[in-house]
């Protein structure tokens, strides 16, 4: 190139030919300093009862995400129709709520304004707004499309919460039932007692999202609720990832993040801090390819407080900001003893070695 330039064109392209060069060789499975799936093997085993020199293990705020297989196609006991089911009530009452709910409600009505909003996200606000509505009338249809509805206290899980339909469906009353089941055992593997787990009294909130080709829900968290869950009712090949943020923060060397694939029939529980997000199902032209449904169809669910999300002055009350998860384990003093000092891993090399 004259005088020795080079263009920010090509610029681009070496950077981005090192960076692959380096993805490329770069293997996880050979790196001696990326963690392995055996990683907390030790802390899961019972906490050792002999005698003798022992250390002990703590673990603060841990980030405990767990799936829950319900259907019999990915493992589960429940057979596919039970998300299937779901999936189309789901979709039925988001269209009812789309073409027929909003549209005839009265100019300025805070529903009807949601759906004259041209962002991506506007008709799922929505609603989310009127199902949110729908759970603090207990299922009252006409209360919850009042212009300016009350605000009663929260319902108790076993009340109404939903429409009539999605209501009167024995698929969706399992599925709250099994998440108040797994719910509690989820905070007592997270390290709350089982006395606190079993006696805690809250609330059971719950919605259906259903995105379109092109559609996405950025990062956000839940603080406030003791944690949440969210139940993959419909997700295809083209539905997308379930994107988790690094709570550690955003500046190197955390900024990670993990990228789950949901299959229709998992239900998820993590913490309500954790940044999550789901990412952009596929253009519809991708959809059509593969013959699939079009929607991506979820049921979140906040598990929290009765009286609802606690504010930031009462986080100090919250039972859930407290877990820790704590094992002794025995100390093998003779392989300490034999152990050299500066011993490289195999196939690691001192700083400065070539």
């Amino acid at each position: 190139m004259p005088g020795g330039m080079m263009s920010a064109g090509w610029l681009a392209a070496l950077f981005w030919c090192s960076v692959l060069r380096v993805c490329v060789s770069f293997d996880k499975n050979t790196c001696p300093h990326c963690p392995t799936e055996e990683s907390y093997r030790e802390f899961l085993k019972d906490p050792s009862a002999d005698h003798g020199p022992h250390t002990d293990i703590f673990m603060y705020w841990s980030t405990h995400i767990e799936v829950i297989p319900i259907t019999t196609d990915i493992g589960g006991w429940e057979p596919p129709s039970f998300h299937e089911k779901l999936a189309k009530e789901a979709i039925r009452g988001w269209t009812q709520f789309r073409d027929d709910i909003g549209p005839g409600l009265q100019r300025g009505h805070p529903l009807r304004n949601f759906l004259s909003q041209s962002h991506a996200g506007a008709l799922n606000d929505g609603f989310f707004h009127w199902q949110k509505r729908l759970f603090e009338a207990e299922g009252d249809y006409d209360k919850s499309l009042a212009m300016n509805p009350d605000s009663p206290p929260t319902p108790p899980p076993d009340a109404n919460c939903s429409w009539p339909e999605m209501n009167a469906s024995p698929e969706f009353q399992r599925l709250r039932q099994y998440v108040e089941y797994f719910s509690r055992r989820y905070l007592e593997r997270s390290g709350m007692s089982n006395q606190m787990a079993q006696g805690l009294n809250y609330s059971l909130f719950n919605w259906c999202a259903v995105h379109g080709p092109g559609e996405f829900h950025g990062p956000h968290t839940h603080v406030g609720e003791y944690h949440v869950g969210v139940f993959y009712a419909q997700n295809g090949p083209a539905g997308g990832k379930l994107r988790f943020g690094d709570p550690r923060g955003q500046n190197p060397p955390f900024g990670r993040h993990y990228l789950h694939t949901p299959r229709a029939g998992d239900l998820y529980l993590f913490p309500s801090w954790l940044s999550h997000a789901a990412t952009v199902t596929s253009p519809s032209t991708d959809i059509l390819n593969h013959g699939e449904a079009p929607y991506r169809v979820t049921f979140p669910f906040n598990i929290g407080p009765v009286q609802g999300p606690l504010p930031c002055h009462l986080w100090w009350s919250d039972p859930t900001s407290d877990m820790k998860f704590f094992r002794r384990s025995k100390v093998d003093v003779q392989a300490a003893l034999s152990a050299k000092i500066g011993k490289n891993m195999p196939g690691q090399k001192r700083p400065g070695q070539r």
